[in-house]
């Protein structure tokens, strides 16, 4: 009797073991699902519909913790597609995605949302000054930034900014801010950063 009730416990044990180890292992294969489908596949980064949810997460947990959002577009992108062709345009969009990731905290969140469209925000700025260097980072990065394995290209960007929640308190209004900013930067002369609102002191040139 006591050897059938040590087989039949073995026997649930193993049971519920390969039970646990079933439901691990869809739980694994259900997140890979879940980043495959929020990941833009040239440049390893967010999608359109991720970034955007991801933010509006941010803003209804965070809807007092300022926060700073970049919408940027590839200068004369369409002249890069025209002269050295529609394979080095995505060489360009790809070295792009995977440097730009390496500039900001992994917390951040990161994404292509259009062509040459990329949106980037950034959580957790609560001092002012922050800003001002979260924005010098990201001049920097585009004075220093080449795409191509053997003809480098020095690309640049217009980028458009605006601050949660002083800016926006929603994604549509925030982004419309610095689409507004990102249309400023553009009419410049493009290679610029402006800051929505306060265009003349809180702005960056990005030319060499």
């Amino acid at each position: 009797i006591y050897q059938l009730l040590a087989a039949i416990l073995v026997f649930f044990g193993l049971v519920v073991v390969i039970n646990i180890f079933n439901r691990i292992k869809a739980g694994q294969e259900s997140r890979k699902l879940e980043e495959k489908a929020d990941t833009d596949l040239l440049t390893s980064l967010n999608n359109k519909l991720a970034t955007e949810r991801k933010i509006k997460e941010y803003m209804e947990k965070m809807p007092d913790e300022q926060g700073l959002l970049f919408v940027l577009d590839v200068d004369n992108f369409k002249k890069i597609n025209d002269t050295l062709g529609h394979a080095f345009g995505d060489e360009v969009l790809r070295t792009l995605g995977h440097s730009i990731g390496a500039v900001f905290r992994a917390t951040d969140i990161i994404g292509r949302t259009g062509g040459d469209e990329f949106t980037i925000f950034l959580k957790h700025l609560n001092e002012e000054e922050l800003l001002e260097k979260e924005a010098a980072k990201l001049c920097n990065f585009f004075k220093n930034f080449q795409a191509g394995e053997y003809v480098k290209y020095a690309a640049t960007a217009s980028i458009g900014a605006a601050v949660f929640p002083r800016d926006g308190k929603d994604f549509e209004t925030l982004y419309k801010a610095a689409d507004t900013a990102l249309y400023v930067a553009k009419k410049r002369g493009k290679s610029q950063l402006a800051f929505y609102g306060d265009e003349g002191s809180k702005s960056e040139g990005l030319k060499r």
